[in-house]
């Protein structure tokens, strides 16, 4: 470059250097307070970040930094920043009125008790105190103090709003709302103000004039994102979706990072049905606000929609812990401990919300289905019959009610928004239904026909001509039956309970094809709908069929990734059929897109389990406890993987840590006992057998626990009396095979054998105890009388792959050739499982088919390479090939397997080779 061009050039170079220069921090100051005035608080909180990046110990400018993301609602942005103007010195009494509000609406309502220091007597520190009253529920407190801050100072407006809000706590709207008008008398622009009138309008179902009151709002300043916030919700409980999408698009570019913006995002996702998503946006309330408990509410809500029954369990008890006897949430937690069938506690939850809430229509309902469950059906009865006469209008669910502080305290303001948003519409009629099916039960069958025709002349829908068709199946009137199921397809052909009745009559007609073909049909209507495609993956498990019912599980999961039922069925079949490694990668994709939800946990930890992946395991089922707190299952697992690596201390803290989850769990008991037996810790046993049989109902437990001690000191004929004591208080097919062993160890065998076929006469059903027997048949030689007892458990049970393999195995002893079919039954169920393929290779070799059992055998040594049976198996079927080299091949390698007890065979057939 010439030294022109240079010279030309350079002056260029200085403007844009010049256009760059940072502003000086006066001016950015400046512009910070003008656009704090003009209400663009975004513009404004960037400007102080300016200020700050040149003066970091800028005491005053990071003091109006917490000031203004006060304003723009970011609660906690605003205490940290005056938390850190405190420590660079402005004096506390100065930032005590923000601060104080910063607290409040984190609903940190004792904080601000713990912090205003009660000496201030000035009105602004009284109006803090008492709206921290307010949402402690401490309301004749609150009262007094506004009144106090009044007397100080006629007008305070804080004071003012408050006394206004305890008119509405003491449902006194009229004086509530005089009060309020008054206040705008005093300071038309005031928008704390004009958001309480809005929201008291609200509450009288007064909407359009709530509306208007919260557009006032932004009259005065259209960048207030709480009164787009305010007017989002109202469409939203209006079921005004598009606009109320449109609204929160309009906050969101004002302040895309506001926890409001997300939590009236997630409100409009769950109203809409869309849980997922939903989900998604209270991850991120909930990640910088943990403790923000309108979101802690809704995420219970969305995770019960989700049958994530631990976890919404886990937020509810949560929130209701800093609401106690709050209704909505009982009644959510209520809903929760009935899915997860614990009828005690969810009785528990029910009967004490009833006694201040006798008249809740849901919570009469939910009353019933707990009564229904506990089979006691004349109060379930009374329950639904008292739910369906009362009108959902008639709950009370004001939004006023309770309220602490509309004008910055948001917890029991969103929280009142959450009810009216899900609302209860629908409990009487789903009460009706449930008083339905409650005189079904009681095979009131002529009553239950009148009161769902009664439902149906106050207007038909599918799920009523569903429910007809089910009272008049259950009378007997199958053809009429059938009539109602069909009548509500015609009103909804994708009404799936109705075609799940008929497919059902289909498969009791035994017509498997004409069940299929129904869904088949529904299905091209909806080709993605996930809920048909698990039905047709159930009635190809029903015949045996088991990879076609994978297959329609996979198309599920493929179309619904984060179906968790799906899924879980696609993952445990995999486990079941020996398919581990897709078992485990189905599993990690599951958790990964759902990793709040148990089941999908739950599923991972098996996975990894069976993968023997331990430590991943041990971790997972970690997780799985800490999210099922009144569990005994993750500390069960635990305790198993622990003693696969013969860790016996650790799993006895397991199984002790279960029993604290749930001290009444008896698989935790028998393997604690069984544990501590086999580390000589005798007496420690025998104490722990004491003690269950103290506890209500554990006499025959703790016999059983008696029983296995004594059977450890080789007391067998003591131990035999103590499971015949078990027996007899509650029968059971684990006592009869106790008994069987005792009796058995003593010399009775005949007497053994004679007790468990009486036991399996009287108990036909019950297929482990006969799984046992068939087994121990097997053990002594008896192949024939084994081979009745698993071609019974086979006739039950078709598709249980363990039985048919076993019983294939039987027939090829007792040369019958019944042995190929069943073989290739069970193979065909898991063709992964490589000690079914060893059985199916085995008979082929019998047969003389080596060439078809090479392939079987190669299959399965490489899903088991340890397992030396197999793998001589596959040494002798190569060698009737003709293939001499690979044959020995295999010896060799079996020679070099330590421990293998089989190598007197493997040197012989390598003398043949």
């Amino acid at each position: 470059m010439s030294y022109r061009t240079v010279l030309g050039t350079l002056p260029l170079l200085l403007l844009l250097a010049a256009c760059h220069r940072e502003a000086p921090a006066d001016d950015l100051l400046a512009d910070a307070r003008r656009y704090r005035a003009q209400g663009d608080h975004r513009a404004a909180i960037i400007q102080l970040k300016n200020v700050l990046q040149q003066r970091p110990k800028d005491a005053a400018t990071r003091r109006m930094l917490g000031e203004v993301y006060l304003d723009a609602g970011d609660a906690l942005s605003a205490e940290k920043e005056l938390r850190r103007a405190r420590e660079l010195g402005v004096p506390r009494e100065e930032l005590m009125g923000a601060l104080g509000k910063a607290l409040l609406m984190q609903g940190q309502f004792q904080r601000v008790l713990d912090e205003v220091a009660v000496e201030q007597r000035s009105a602004a520190s009284l109006a803090l105190r008492a709206n921290a009253l307010m949402g402690l529920k401490r309301f004749d407190e609150a009262a007094r103090l506004f009144g106090e801050a009044l007397r100080l100072d006629a007008g305070n407006a804080e004071a003012r709003l408050g006394m206004a809000r305890v008119a509405m706590v003491q449902e006194q709207p009229d004086a509530a709302l005089q009060r309020v008008e008054e206040a705008i008398a005093r300071n038309p622009k005031d928008a704390d103000s004009l958001r309480l009138k809005g929201d008291l309008l609200r509450a009288q179902g007064q909407m359009d004039a709530a509306r208007a009151s919260y557009e006032s709002i932004l009259q005065q300043n259209p960048n207030n994102v709480q009164a787009h916030i305010d007017i989002a919700n109202l469409l939203t409980q209006a079921g005004k979706f598009d606009e109320a999408k449109e609204r929160i698009g309009l906050a969101r570019s004002i302040q895309g990072s506001s926890l409001l913006v997300y939590y009236a995002q997630a409100l409009l996702d769950f109203r809409q049905g869309r849980l997922k998503q939903a989900q998604e946006q209270l991850a991120l309330v909930l990640k910088a606000a943990p403790e923000h408990l309108p979101s802690v509410l809704l995420a219970g809500a969305v995770d019960l929609a989700l049958g994530s029954l631990t976890t919404a369990e886990t937020h509810l008890r949560k929130f209701i812990e800093g609401n106690p006897g709050h209704l909505y949430a009982g009644k959510l937690l209520a809903s929760a401990l009935l899915r997860s069938n614990r009828l005690q506690e969810a009785d528990h939850q029910v009967q004490a919300l009833l006694k201040t809430a006798p008249e809740d229509v849901e919570l009469l309902a939910v009353a019933g289905e707990i009564a229904m469950r506990k089979r006691e059906f004349k109060q379930a009865a009374d329950y639904f019959q008292q739910a369906s006469s009362l009108k959902p209008e008639a709950q009370d669910l004001r939004l006023a009610h309770g309220i602490s502080r509309l004008g910055l305290g948001e917890t029991p303001r969103a929280i009142a928004e959450l009810e009216h948003a899900i609302g209860v519409n629908g409990s009487a009629s789903r009460a009706g239904v449930l008083l339905v099916l409650t005189q079904m039960r009681n095979k009131e069958f002529k009553k239950a026909l009148e009161s769902v025709d009664a439902m149906i002349a106050h207007g038909d829908n599918p799920l009523l001509q569903n429910l007809r068709g089910g009272v008049l199946l259950a009378s007997g009137d199958v053809v009429a039956a059938r009539a109602g199921f069909t009548r509500a397809l015609e009103l909804d052909p994708l009404h799936l309970p109705a075609l799940d009745n008929l497919a059902q009559l289909d498969m009791l007609e035994k017509e498997p094809e004409a069940a299929r073909q129904r869904y088949e049909a529904a299905l091209a209507r909806d080709k993605g709908n996930v809920q048909i495609m698990t039905a047709l993956a159930r009635i190809a498990t029903a015949e045996g069929k088991g990879p076609a019912a994978a297959q329609w599980l996979e198309r599920a999961t493929k179309a619904q990734p984060e179906n968790v039922p799906a899924a879980v069925l696609l993952g445990n079949y995999y486990l079941r059929t020996g398919e581990k490694q897709k078992a485990l990668v189905l599993a990690q994709k599951l958790h990964a897109t759902n990793p709040g939800n148990a089941e999908a946990l739950a599923l991972l930890a098996q996975a990894e389990s069976d993968n023997g992946k331990t430590e991943a395991a041990l971790e997972s089922y970690g997780k799985l406890a800490a999210m099922q707190p009144a569990s005994a299952l993750p500390g069960l697992r635990m305790a198993s993987l622990h003693l696969i690596q013969s860790r016996q201390p650790e799993a006895i803290e397991d199984l002790r840590k279960a029993l604290r989850a749930e001290p009444g769990n008896d698989d935790a008991t028998i393997l604690l006992s069984k544990v501590l037996i086999d580390q000589g810790a005798l007496n420690e046993a025998a104490a722990l057998a004491l003690a269950v049989q103290k506890r209500p109902g554990g006499a025959a437990l703790g016999a059983k626990l008696e029983g296995d001690v004594l059977m450890a000191q080789q007391k067998p004929a003591e131990a035999a009396a103590r499971y015949k004591q078990g027996l007899s208080l509650a029968p059971s097919g684990p006592m009869a095979i106790a008994l069987h062993q005792a009796q058995q160890a003593s010399g009775n065998t005949s007497e053994a054998s004679k007790g468990l076929q009486h036991w399996l006469a009287e108990h036909p059903a019950d297929l482990p105890t006969r799984t046992y027997y068939a087994s121990a048949l097997l053990t002594a030689g008896a192949v024939k009388e084994a081979s009745e007892q698993y071609a019974e458990i086979v006739k039950r049970d078709p598709g249980n792959v363990i039985a048919l393999n076993d019983l294939a195995w039987c027939y090829a002893q007792l040369k019958d050739e019944r042995a190929l079919d069943h073989a290739q039954r069970a193979h065909k169920l898991a063709p992964a499982n490589p000690a079914v393929a060893d059985t199916l290779a085995a008979v082929l070799l019998e047969r003389g088919d080596a060439a078809g059992a090479v392939p079987l055998l190669k299959k399965a040594l490489l899903r088991a390479p340890a397992a030396g049976d197999i793998r001589l198996r596959l040494a002798q079927a190569l060698a009737k090939t003709g293939d001499r080299k690979a044959a020995r091949e295999q010896c060799q390698q079996l020679l070099a397997l330590p421990g293998y007890k089989r190598q007197d065979e493997v040197r012989a057939l390598m003398a043949r080779l």
